[in-house]
């Protein structure tokens, strides 16, 4: 009879303590849940002020405006023909004429450094050149263009046919960079290095996708 009081003793020992574990187990499970949403909610304020910054940045509101201006004609220009890659294009007017930025682009909507005359008409332009491995400065006659159309169509024949050899079954721009650069479109050593990197950094090859469906 005695044994009865003990086992009930325990027994209510235990309540209090699965109580508390019970009690405490939804406290960490609303405290985890509080610290994920908190989590959550800093990412979409990052995420939206990146956006927001992104968006009204006059350098990279610039890049975008300049980078549609080239693609939009390239792209339809490939379709059409299947010459030079959009991503190569693109890449060539950003590094000649930085962001069209130059001279050469502003005053004779030449954004590739092509030199020699179009219709008669050209602009005299200082350029960087790699002789014997060092680098000097002269001046050159480069083509002037009536609009960016105009050039982007020139630039498209004169790579087909000068500097990627009428090969119009290339469809890797890492390929199309390295031709250029073997068939000495420009005389910098690094150029295809530098133009692989712009289309990555920018995400150039998009333009590929598209003009290939």
């Amino acid at each position: 009879m005695r044994q009865k009081p003990e086992k009930s003793e325990r027994s209510s020992l235990w309540y209090p303590l699965i109580a508390f574990l019970i009690v405490a187990g939804v406290c960490l499970a609303i405290y985890g849940t509080y610290k994920v949403r908190q989590h959550i909610n800093y990412q979409r304020m990052i995420a939206a002020q990146k956006k927001y910054d992104e968006e009204n940045n006059p350098v990279l509101k610039h890049e975008r405006k300049f980078i549609k201006q080239v693609a939009d004609p390239s792209v339809k220009l490939y379709k059409q023909d299947h010459k030079v890659l959009p991503s190569i294009v693109i890449a060539q007017a950003i590094l000649e004429s930085n962001w069209g930025k130059s001279k050469l682009y502003t005053e004779a909507n030449n954004p590739f450094g092509i030199k020699g005359t179009y219709n008669g008409n050209y602009i005299m332009y200082e350029t960087g050149e790699y002789i014997n491995h060092k680098h000097i400065t002269e001046k050159a006659q480069f083509r002037k263009y009536p609009d960016l159309q105009s050039a982007i169509e020139d630039h498209n024949q004169a790579l087909y046919e000068k500097f990627l050899k009428r090969n119009d079954k290339i469809t890797d721009y890492r390929e199309e960079a390295k031709l250029l650069q073997k068939n000495t479109y420009a005389t910098d050593p690094d150029y295809a290095n530098k133009l692989i990197r712009v289309i990555k950094a920018h995400n150039l090859q998009k333009y590929d996708q598209e003009a290939m469906r």
